[in-house]
């Protein structure tokens, strides 16, 4: 049994393909993205949803990102709700 969590922000038209595939192999993925509405097929898969970047960092074991404008890679990675102020820390 695989207890290794993924989590995966921005599942746009690449990311909800990769994000699928995480899924399948791992069965345990969380998932952000800014419309949750879009998320609904990874959802109903299986995937959990997590409110923010931070949340999701704070949770997953690896985090894949693949957001489109660089402004949002800056905001996910960088800002107060961002991946490196919220990561797990082991």
């Amino acid at each position: 049994m695989n207890t290794l969590k993924v989590g995966f922000i921005g599942t746009g038209v690449m990311g909800k393909s990769m994000a699928f595939h995480l899924l399948q192999k791992y069965g345990n993925v969380s998932i952000y993205t800014r419309t949750k509405e879009k998320a609904g097929e990874l959802l109903n898969a299986g995937a959990e949803w997590s409110e923010s970047p931070a949340e999701l960092a704070s949770t997953v074991d690896i985090l894949f990102s693949i957001v489109g404008y660089p402004q949002d890679v800056s905001e996910i990675y960088l800002g107060e709700k961002g991946i490196l102020r919220n990561g797990k820390r082991d």
